[in-house]
């Protein structure tokens, strides 16, 4: 019951900040981005969930970790005020692979995002003990969203059961976080 309370006030809230803002200018889609598939990484079929549509899903013969692409291209161009729907669209997303309300977002650096992923800006999470389909079979979930100016942005959801894997020490890590490239 607690859950449909939440949603409904979250719901409402999303109306209602949408009805100030106009319409949500992100649709589920794909669009054009460079994706580096590096030896260790094996295409896999994605995991079906509720929560969100992943359009690109690897993991490696170990299967310690698994990173995931969702794309959600722009549907208006040349929007001024676009980190406000972003981040509209960004707090459900991460409620609902978290399975509760988590808050601890922090953006990237947007020159960072620029020189890394030739992107405009961007949004991370790392959330312990997810509970969703989303992220069965999962302890520990590394979520990122990197935005690009005129074509969408992309969630880049990244699993695994140890806490430790999660740092650019870990060239596989590395490797995987880094695994993509916006096009100009």
């Amino acid at each position: 019951m607690k859950k449909v309370i939440v949603f409904l006030v979250l719901l409402y809230n999303s109306v209602m900040l949408i009805a100030q803002i106009g319409s949500i200018p992100f649709a589920l889609g794909e669009f054009p981005i460079d994706l580096y598939q590096y030896p260790h990484m094996i295409l896999i079929d994605n995991p079906e969930s509720v929560h969100l549509d992943t359009v690109y899903s690897f993991t490696n013969t170990e299967r310690n970790y698994q990173i995931r692409y969702t794309f959600f291209r722009q549907t208006n161009r040349d929007d001024p005020n676009i980190r406000t729907p972003f981040a509209v669209m960004m707090v459900p997303i991460i409620w609902n692979i978290a399975g509760r309300e988590v808050t601890n977002v922090n953006n990237f650096n947007d020159m960072e995002v620029g020189l890394a992923f030739n992107g405009d800006f961007g949004a991370t999470i790392f959330i312990e003990n997810p509970r969703s389909d989303f992220t069965e079979g999962f302890d520990y979930i590394l979520l990122n969203f990197f935005y690009k100016n005129n074509q969408g942005f992309i969630v880049q959801s990244i699993f695994s059961n140890d806490p430790h894997f999660f740092t650019f020490e870990n060239i596989v890590f590395s490797d995987i976080f880094h695994s993509f490239r916006f096009r100009d």
